[in-house]
């Protein structure tokens, strides 16, 4: 097949990497394909990869990044365009009574109003949550997919210098509101543990400040970004998600295949695999710290009970099955084109 992925995302987050490693799997199994994206993007990509520059800084109305991207897709030959994310949806949108080709967009996170991807031939939905606001007969779910990560254990006490009869907890990603690091630190806040959240972002100097205000029975650790993160939630007691929202939780993925204890608020997709007894109302710093105490002094029976958590991901959460999953989509919809 010969595909081109729109993305006008300017960001370096889970959107990002999901386009760049669908992009290179598809490449390896012998199809061709082009993303159409900002450059800074287009520059971190694989050689075998297209590119076609837009300018995505533009706005999603603007004449002229509508009509770069239409000249592009109209001399490209593509089998489809696939719209990955909001942005590139609009733009996809407004172009297709010019494109004789059949569009597909992906819904990647949680929006009041869907009714832009309803206009597309087919939907990709990353949870079933999301795709229960789209149109039944035309949404596939294809779950995020990563390669199975590889980290040692480490004896993560040791290498942070932290007490040997404390619980080690880690939570993982971007330090920005919607992931909820204030409300994790206000819920551990005095319990006798060790939390190291791993990230970088806008809301670091705030969330410092909050550690530096904390009771000094719990020890916590703001480590920035660290290569290591797999080795650290695979060495930790619990893998910590307390985001406010998302459309597809990598870390719960990622936990689950290194076969980690998770922890979550309730968003997607942990609360679609985790038993119902590890997932927390979003926002609810009483009942986060009411069900971790609980947990943590039953991590035996924690580790069993969401077993079947672990092999479901192990099942449906690897780069091999979304790969799978989205080619049986292209299949479909370029038959029935």
């Amino acid at each position: 097949m010969n595909i081109c992925m729109v993305m006008a995302s300017r960001g370096n987050g889970g959107l990002e990497k999901h386009v760049r490693e669908l992009a290179s799997e598809l490449v390896r199994q012998g199809h061709d394909v082009t993303i159409a994206a900002p450059a800074a993007f287009l520059a971190s990509l694989p050689a075998n990869i297209g590119r076609m520059p837009i300018p995505a800084h533009l706005g999603r109305y603007h004449p002229w990044l509508l009509l770069k991207l239409l000249l592009a897709l109209r001399r490209g030959g593509y089998d489809l365009v696939h719209a990955q994310a909001s942005k590139a949806a609009s733009l996809v949108n407004q172009l297709r009574p010019w494109l004789a080709l059949p569009t597909l967009a992906t819904l990647h996170n949680i929006k009041r109003d869907v009714r832009l991807y309803a206009r597309f031939d087919h939907i990709i939905a990353v949870s079933r949550q999301l795709a229960a606001s789209l149109p039944r007969e035309k949404t596939s779910v294809v779950y995020n997919g990563i390669d199975a990560p590889e980290a040692p254990m480490l004896d993560i006490r040791q290498h942070f210098a932290l007490p040997a009869d404390y619980p080690v907890l880690v939570a993982v990603g971007r330090l920005v509101h919607a992931k909820g690091f204030d409300l994790l630190l206000e819920a551990v806040d005095g319990l006798p543990l060790a939390l190291l959240i791993v990230g970088d972002g806008p809301e670091h100097a705030r969330l410092t400040k909050r550690v530096q205000g904390m009771n000094p029975t719990t020890r916590c650790m703001l480590t920035r970004h660290r290569d290591d993160a797999p080795s650290l939630m695979r060495s930790a007691d619990a893998v910590m998600i307390c985001s406010r929202r998302e459309g597809f939780s990598y870390v719960c993925n990622e936990a689950l295949l290194l076969g980690a204890r998770v922890l979550s608020t309730d968003v997607p997709v942990a609360n679609e695999v985790l038993p119902p007894d590890f997932i927390v109302p979003t926002g609810d710093v009483a009942s986060l710290r009411s069900r971790l105490c609980h947990w943590l002094n039953r991590p035996a029976e924690w580790a069993v009970l969401q077993q079947p958590a672990r092999e479901f991901a192990a099942q449906q959460f690897t780069l091999p099955v979304m790969v799978t999953n989205t080619l049986t989509v292209y299949r479909r919809l370029i038959d029935h084109a």
